[in-house]
């Protein structure tokens, strides 16, 4: 197993002890964390082994959130929790998800009983988490991906779908999927890392669709992919165009659902291999686990088709859905540390695995993070 390392810098620190999702392009890695609002562009040095920190802007130059993330902010209520993110080649567009989930305070062995209670007792949304959005990179000279300024018209924007503090047009759909419903009830939802609604991945598919992962719920084992047909709606008073969801579904919902037996764990990331779509797996709660990778063979061939197709479930029994994982060549050292997050195509042989609350071997000061490069 092969190790990278990422170079955030000090202004960075917070995505490299968060990194939670990051597409290679190119020349340059893009990866943001689940805590704070930033995008970064790291660029790579000595051939390869190094990916050094370039770019760093705030996502609310771009999109419009209920609470524009700043740095002066609590990181409570700054944090955009991103959980996905791919590449529409095509159009030319990064795709980014929040997590869409509600979340329970943790309690803290230093401190009392009377004070986890009440943490444990508090469960809300967090206002900047229900966030669906892309944004144009255009190409220079050499055919490198780099950020664009907000500007121009059509496909050369920013575009978001349409959310506020507590919720998104994708949840609203969510809560009337009678699947999902309880999960999610206005009145009284479960927190993400409860099996609640948690969306972690993102992969783009031809048509301009977009796939998101389901962390949680898994229901009796079975994960859950969602594919969605965004379109976007010309608005030229905003930061980022309007885009709504197209009903796909056979049971009329705005999207269609992909049932997945991964061993009765939850989706943590997507990602292309050729035709076949790779998933990071891996419990709905805290519990510590190696990565899994799973492979979806031929799953190119179940998107994109015309509303009212049906759902399918994909089985390891088939032999459709084959863990590929590196698992045992992964060795943990802390407790509570280095928690497989994302995924994405270091080259066309290799993955790269990145990793949340990384331990002291993988994390070094100011902000540099170690990843995994695994052969496919």
């Amino acid at each position: 197993m092969k190790k990278i390392k990422l170079e955030f810098e000090k202004e960075g620190e917070g995505i490299s002890k968060s990194l939670s999702a990051f597409v290679r392009l190119g020349d340059s890695i893009f990866a943001a964390g689940d805590e704070g609002g930033d995008l970064a562009r790291l660029k790579e040095f000595d051939d390869g082994t190094c990916f050094k920190l370039k770019e760093l802007v705030n996502l609310s130059n771009w999109f419009d959130f209920p609470i524009p993330p700043q740095k002066e902010q609590a990181i409570q209520v700054m944090e955009v929790d991103l959980e996905g993110m791919d590449f529409d080649y095509t159009n030319q567009l990064l795709w980014m998800v929040g997590s869409h989930s509600l979340k329970r305070g943790k309690a803290n062995a230093m401190f009392d009983t009377k004070k986890n209670l009440e943490l444990l007792g508090k469960v809300k949304p967090d206002a900047n988490r229900f966030f669906l959005g892309c944004m144009f990179l255009h190409k220079n000279k050499n055919n490198q991906f780099r950020l664009s300024l907000n500007k121009g018209a059509n496909n050369t924007r920013a575009a978001q779908l349409r959310c506020d503090a507590t919720t998104s047009e994708l949840l609203d759909e969510i809560r009337r999927d009678t699947l999902f419903t309880r999960f999610c009830d206005k009145n009284g939802g479960i927190p993400g890392k409860d099996n609640g609604i948690d969306i972690e991945g993102l992969a783009c598919v031809p048509n301009g669709r977009v796939l998101v992962g389901m962390r949680g719920p898994v229901l009796r084992g079975i994960a859950t992919v969602l594919e969605l047909a965004p379109e976007r709606i010309d608005s030229p008073n905003t930061k980022a165009d309007p885009l709504q969801l197209t009903k796909i579904g056979p049971t009329g919902l705005k999207y269609r659902r992909h049932f997945l037996d991964l061993a009765g764990h939850g989706v943590r990331d997507l990602c292309w291999d050729g035709d076949d779509l790779l998933v990071l797996a891996g419990p709905t709660t805290g519990l510590d686990s190696p990565p899994l990778v799973f492979r979806w063979k031929a799953a190119i061939k179940a998107f994109g088709k015309m509303r009212g197709d049906e759902e399918k479930f994909i089985w390891r029994s088939e032999n459709v859905l084959v863990q590929q994982s590196p698992s045992s060549t992964w060795k943990q050292v802390e407790a509570g540390a280095d928690h497989a997050e994302a995924i994405s195509l270091f080259d066309k042989k290799r993955l790269m695995i990145g990793y949340d609350s990384p331990s002291t071997k993988r994390f070094h000061k100011p902000a540099s993070v170690i990843v995994d490069i695994v052969d496919l």
